[in-house]
């Protein structure tokens, strides 16, 4: 069970865990699993992720819960107590929750291979402000944020360089990012945090 890494922000909880344990240990924390919930999924690999969101997700709210999904495949909870947001790269876990506001988070581990791409996710001008697509950690704190904001927004954020607008910024340990949704032009402010180990973003709307 995941014991560490919470952490609060603008009333929202949060929760980052390095998933370690086997689906078997996993199916132990879970009251509410039942093996028909893993048809379908192939690998141990995702069956873990699909076990450890639901554990962590315990850990988040202080009790456990089934996590249903809507017609955009949006997470929600079936009592709707709480708007929540997952995500997951490699054997981190990302878990967020706030009662009234929707929340949209991303975590990512580290690959040079975002700059191969960076061109689907940013436009030119956006590319330009960004260290030309030099600075790998900017890329990713980018991408980052880019997910993270559709999943708040949904299907009219899906075009990530010409729907969605970053400000430019300074890569730091931890800070924020303005980010704005061009259909809408609402602005958005991110947090972040960003280490060796992964570039995690989130976001209260």
């Amino acid at each position: 069970m995941p014991t560490s890494n919470f952490i609060s922000t603008e009333d929202a909880k949060l929760l980052v865990w390095n998933l370690t344990e086997s689906v078997e240990e996993l199916k132990n924390q879970l009251g509410l699993f039942h093996e028909n919930d893993l048809n379908g999924i192939a690998s141990e690999k995702r069956k873990r992720e699909f076990l450890g969101v639901r554990v962590a997700m315990k850990a988040l709210l202080g009790k456990e819960t089934r996590i249903e999904h809507d017609t955009n495949g949006k997470p929600l909870l079936p009592d709707k107590s709480y708007h929540i947001s997952i995500s997951h790269s490699k054997n981190w876990i990302a878990v967020m929750a706030h009662a009234t506001h929707c929340t949209g988070i991303d975590i990512e581990c580290p690959t040079d291979k975002i700059q191969k791409v960076c061109a689907r996710f940013l436009s030119p001008r956006e590319h330009q402000d960004l260290s030309n697509g030099k600075n790998i950690k900017q890329l990713q704190l980018a991408w980052s944020v880019k997910e993270s904001l559709y999943k708040i927004i949904g299907k009219e954020a899906i075009d990530f360089a010409n729907q969605l607008r970053i400000f430019p910024f300074e890569v730091k340990p931890s800070g924020k990012i303005i980010a704005q949704h061009i259909l809408t032009k609402k602005l958005y402010q991110l947090h972040y945090i960003q280490n060796s180990a992964y570039t995690l973003v989130y976001c209260v709307d």
